[in-house]
């Protein structure tokens, strides 16, 4: 059995990870539309931008997933606080390290970065992740609603 590394995302690797973007908004069941330009744009300019990171999974030479992250500071404090914007790990390695070794470089990421608050989401349409991310010392923070206009 061969072993998953994680590394950061590089242009090269466009192609691959917009497969694993489209995965994840299919997965996802994500309201709105995939679009796949608009995708790409963001993913080639984020490339090195100092506050967002995307870490990738991989596994015999393919990509099997991701984390994206970004941190900022909030309006009412200037301790840096950080999100991810999309964790996904494919279906054929979900029971590999894959997720866990990616969301222990976002944590890394963020120790570096000197980030005070960390944060996760997940989308309780799809899975419930609570008791994985309090497993790992996350707590609730707040509850997300959206509306269609």
């Amino acid at each position: 059995m061969s072993e998953v590394s994680i590394r950061k995302a590089v242009a090269d690797d466009l192609l691959d990870c917009l497969m694993l973007f489209k995965q994840f908004h299919k997965e996802a069941k994500l309201p709105y539309n995939f679009d796949a330009n608009k995708t790409q744009s963001v993913f080639l300019e984020t490339i090195g931008i100092e506050s967002f990171e995307t870490f990738v999974a991989e596994k015999d030479g393919d990509l099997v997933g991701f984390i994206c992250c970004m941190f900022m500071e909030p309006l009412f404090s200037s301790d840096r606080i950080s999100t991810d914007i999309a964790w996904f790990v494919n279906k054929d390695s979900r029971k590999s390290t894959a997720g866990f070794r990616l969301l222990k470089a976002y944590e890394d990421w963020a120790l570096n970065n000197n980030i005070k608050y960390v944060g996760m989401a997940y989308l309780e349409r799809v899975t419930d992740l609570s008791k994985v991310y309090e497993k790992k010392g996350y707590v609730k923070a707040e509850t997300h609603y959206m509306k269609e206009f």
